[in-house]
């Protein structure tokens, strides 16, 4: 904290000298506030992981000078005119602070009336943990495949079978799109229909054959509001932050006029 102290003594400095260097003819002005150093600051300390020196904050408030100065000057060139980028990071900080008007906690109606009618997007599906053993088709994979099930159903070892599989051998939670993109419809179609723990098969995929151990089956459901309660009031606050930026959209467009005009350097046709 002693360091902080400093802050306004090294800023003073920083002032003075910037004095020294421009007349009082000059209309060139920065005004740098407590706020924005300490925040500076902040964001350095989390990603360095100490509080900086003396003369680190002496860097990182020349830093700042040296930025405000480059930027103006940019402004100055026009260096912002027809620049999409430009364009696009004012666009969306001007969204965020529409955004940020209206972050406050929804009221318990508010979150009961949205989650009634959303219900469906808090539906969670079928999910199903199983590990499985692979047979690549060369002609014989599906004999192959029978083979191994009957051997260790008799008490092999299950490590003793089947061949590496680019995804891996184990997967769990997944839910039938999930099954469906990784093995096929057909492959995510039988597993939904196997007996949990038992080994089973062989299924086909679009790679091969696969022999199947499912350890679990989630079966769907959809929770109820208390279960997600957080999740619904963040769903909340979003959708009041894109309607307000929404509705200052619409304000605006009805103060400005629209034309285009065909580019006289296009060449035509």
């Amino acid at each position: 904290m002693k360091q902080r102290l400093f802050i306004f003594l090294i800023l003073g400095i920083i002032i003075l000298s910037a004095d020294l260097m421009f007349n009082d003819e000059s209309e060139d002005k920065i005004t740098i506030f407590e706020s924005e150093i300490n925040s500076l600051i902040g964001t350095w300390v989390d990603q360095v992981g100490r509080e900086p020196t003396i003369q680190e904050i002496d860097g990182i408030i020349k830093q700042l000078l040296d930025e405000e100065i480059l930027y103006r000057e940019a402004l100055k060139l026009g260096l912002d005119k027809n620049d999409i980028i430009i364009k696009r990071r004012l666009a969306q900080k001007i969204g965020f602070l529409r955004q940020e008007a209206d972050s406050s906690l929804p009221s318990e109606d508010e979150v009961k009336d949205f989650y009634n009618q959303n219900i469906d997007k808090y539906f969670v599906g079928k999910r199903i943990t199983f590990s499985h053993i692979y047979f690549s088709e060369n002609g014989s994979n599906k004999s192959d495949a029978d083979d191994a099930l009957s051997l260790i159903r008799s008490g092999s070892n299950a490590t003793d079978f089947g061949e590496p599989f680019l995804l891996g051998k184990n997967f769990s939670a997944k839910s039938i799109p999930e099954i469906e993109r990784s093995f096929g419809n057909e492959f995510s179609e039988e597993i939904q229909n196997i007996s949990p723990q038992t080994w089973s098969g062989p299924l086909n995929s679009e790679y091969g054959s696969h022999i199947v151990f499912v350890n679990s089956i989630s079966e769907s459901y959809t929770p109820d509001l208390e279960e997600i309660k957080n999740a619904v009031i963040g769903d909340v606050i979003l959708e009041k932050q894109n309607n307000a930026v929404n509705e200052y959209l619409k304000e605006l467009r009805s103060k400005y006029q629209i034309e285009i005009l065909a580019d006289l350097n296009a060449t035509s046709d």
